[in-house]
């Protein structure tokens, strides 16, 4: 008898389970599959739990086909390699809950990080299109802030996130970091680079 996708998805939960992944991880995954599949869940997927989790496996989790998952991201299984998303981890300059990962606004943070680091030929041509349109919404008069006890706002529905007024010591940076940043979140986060990508 062919299994409905929630059994499936049952299974899948029961397997991983064995397989040793936490019950904070395990939460976290039944929280996403209520969310449904999105292109930036199912990369990070693809990133973090590649080692335990296959396309099969993702797709079980979702109730999507194989096809499905593909169609998700592009056509293009290819990720970010190791080097790159330790970098991206260093350059990020607060550490961001994972209820609050799955907003738009941390998706674009991310897409600029990995667009100055890596380049432009980094991102896929969606993604580069949605990183411009950001951009070019965001204004100077404000920082992005990260602040767990955000609650839920137009800027993010999931939390986390709002903007506040810019001051003196924010510089020309586009978010404000918990603690000191180091120069290399100067660089990477600095208005710039946004004024730079733009121009080309």
């Amino acid at each position: 008898m062919r299994m409905s996708a929630s059994e499936k998805r049952e299974a899948l939960f029961l397997k991983l389970d064995a397989k040793g992944v936490s019950p904070e991880r395990l939460a976290y995954l039944r929280r996403i599959a209520g969310d449904g599949a999105s292109p930036e869940i199912i990369k990070r997927l693809r990133t973090d739990m590649q080692q335990i989790m296959s396309v099969q496996d993702i797709a079980d989790l979702f109730g999507i086909s194989r096809q499905g998952v593909y169609h998700h991201i592009g056509g293009k299984a290819e990720q970010l390699n190791q080097p790159d998303r330790v970098r991206i981890q260093a350059v990020r300059p607060f550490v961001v809950e994972s209820r609050h990962q799955k907003c738009t606004l941390y998706n674009n943070l991310t897409s600029h990080i990995k667009y100055v680091i890596s380049g432009p030929e980094s991102l896929s041509e969606r993604r580069a299109r949605v990183l411009v349109q950001w951009w070019r919404g965001l204004s100077q008069r404000y920082v992005i802030v990260y602040d767990p006890a955000e609650t839920s706002t137009g800027l993010a529905q999931c939390g986390g996130w709002r903007l506040d007024d810019r001051e003196e010591s924010d510089g020309d940076l586009i978010v404000r970091p918990h603690g000191e940043p180091t120069e290399e979140q100067r660089r990477v986060l600095s208005w710039r680079t946004i004024e730079e990508a733009l121009k080309g």
